[in-house]
């Protein structure tokens, strides 16, 4: 039983052309090199047209603009897709991958986050999936029914894997994630209930560096409190600064793994449900599944070993 659940069939070939979301840098930029390097077409998704400059060398790369939250925009580039693969003259064979990276994450306290900060995590992080699969999941559909035709990816990138603990000052965002979490599993229930030849797959990182999440932290935290009453600062700074701290000490795993795995998740013939990226990704589950106060425990001596004022235990 454990052998026919860990097969991944036989592999798929490299062919026709792949979507990646969130590919101004880090881990949508490094998808885009590594699935580019090894053969595919990427039209790499990216929010701002100053990020095209980086794949200007390369002839299958074809950039373009995307706003994840603006279903318009959404809407345009599947539409820009389309015409591009279309006009091909059979160069490309079709759409066969939707990776999304695009995210955006606040670390803030729940009790004083704005809304529009958290309206805006949930904008990128959950309905920017639901858009972007939505809008391209017809273009992959024809492409993969086409005679002799491989099979489809879509891939969502989580942060938190469930089951996995809850995490302080990061709510907004890893509650969308974890919603991001739900929909891919049910599509990818509804996808085999059709017996369409379309997978869906989770990509959970734990910590990876460099990005530019981490390489921005602390203007996005200092951009954060500036928006919240004064006391939220008093009240909270010294926690906050806390958790941030053992985030950049923790090495990560290098952001060079995640293009790695997309290859992966693109390569299986009957792709995992999960993939992980780094040990603590791995662990993440692992916790999740403790008693409760184990698991407040564990993350009162990690995540929150900084602050010297911590509880014991949490809830203390």
């Amino acid at each position: 039983i454990w052998r026919y659940c860990r097969s991944t069939g036989r592999e798929e070939p490299v062919d026709g052309a792949v979507f990646v979301t969130g590919a101004d840098s880090g881990m949508g930029q490094n998808t885009t090199l590594h699935l580019a390097k090894v053969g595919y077409h990427v039209f790499a998704g990216c929010y701002s047209k100053d990020s095209f400059e980086q794949y200007a060398d390369m002839d299958n790369v074809t950039p373009l603009v995307i706003n994840v939250k603006d279903e318009k925009s959404v809407k345009k580039a599947a539409d820009r897709v389309r015409k591009e693969i279309e006009g091909s003259d059979g160069e490309i064979s079709g759409l066969f991958g939707v990776l999304q990276c695009a995210g955006i994450s606040y670390v803030a306290p729940f009790e004083y986050i704005p809304m529009t900060m958290f309206r805006d995590q949930v904008e990128v992080n959950y309905f920017g999936y639901v858009y972007v699969a939505q809008a391209f999941l017809p273009l992959v559909k024809e492409s993969c029914s086409k005679d002799g035709a491989r099979r489809g990816r879509f891939c969502f990138t989580s942060s938190g894997p469930l089951p996995g603990p809850g995490v302080p000052f990061i709510t907004s965002y890893l509650g969308a994630k974890w919603a991001g979490d739900a929909l891919c599993q049910g599509m990818r229930v509804e996808l085999k209930l059709r017996q369409l030849p379309i997978d869906c797959c989770m990509l959970s990182p734990g910590v990876v560096k460099p990005t530019r999440l981490a390489e921005d932290g602390q203007k996005l935290l200092e951009k954060s409190f500036e928006s919240m009453p004064a006391k939220a600062k008093t009240e909270y700074y010294d926690m906050i600064d806390a958790f941030r701290r053992f985030q950049l000490e923790e090495p990560g795993t290098h952001v060079s793994m995640v293009g790695k795995q997309m290859e992966r998740i693109m390569k299986h013939g009957r792709p995992y449900l999960r993939y992980f990226v780094g040990p603590d990704a791995v662990a993440s589950t692992v916790v999740g599944c403790l008693p409760t106060g184990l698991r407040e425990f564990l993350l009162r001596n990690t995540l929150m070993k900084h602050f010297k004022d911590c509880p014991t235990f949490i809830g203390e």
